[in-house]
């Protein structure tokens, strides 16, 4: 049982649901899809980009809110932080959470350079220098969301009961737009 409220858990799982999704999204759509060459060679290749960008900044600033300080200038910010701090856990069950949460800064803190001087900010001196900011090895974005996921299921299990799965059919909705891109329509040749 948790000492935070169905809502605010239910709302805590959306925001987990959402950093996944739109991670999935980009993945889908730009990284992992197959077509993704032939249509940036398109004459809609600069508006692809555009978006693929669009895309990776939105996904990646969802992941690092989720690391938010639990209070931050005087106001409460639904976290990881917030959960564990305020969700009255049992012990066995704040010792499993703080292990997936440790796990998960670990990632995030990889990132929160870049949401703090390009994402959320125009950190003149960053943007000057051009530097990579929010660098991670291939996969560990993976791994990010198994561990999110379980930390979700925990929380849910413990506070309402029962897992709370993120929803993947996001795959099926992308492959539903990239079926209404029609490579002739995009061809420069033509």
């Amino acid at each position: 049982m948790s000492a935070l409220s169905a809502s605010v858990i239910i709302e805590f799982c959306k925001l987990c649901g959402w950093a996944y999704e739109t991670w999935l999204n980009h993945r889908e759509l730009f990284d992992d899809n197959p077509r993704g060459p032939e249509l940036f060679k398109s004459w809609a290749g600069d508006e692809l980009l555009r978006l693929s960008i669009i895309s990776q900044e939105y996904s990646l600033l969802q992941v690092v809110k989720l690391h938010d300080r639990a209070v931050v200038s005087g106001k409460i910010t639904l976290s990881l932080e917030y959960i564990m701090v305020y969700g009255g856990w049992k012990p066995d069950v704040l010792e499993k959470l703080k292990r997936l949460e440790e796990k998960l800064n670990t990632f995030a803190l990889q990132l929160r350079d870049v949401r703090n001087q390009v994402l959320s900010h125009n950190d003149l001196a960053s943007i000057v220098a051009g530097a990579t900011l929010g660098k991670f090895a291939k996969g560990e974005d993976e791994i990010y969301f198994q561990y999110l996921q379980e930390f979700v299921n925990i929380v849910h299990n413990e506070a309402i009961g029962g897992p709370w799965p993120f929803d993947d059919l996001v795959k099926n909705d992308v492959e539903a737009f990239l079926a209404t891109i029609k490579p002739p329509i995009f061809d420069k040749e033509q």
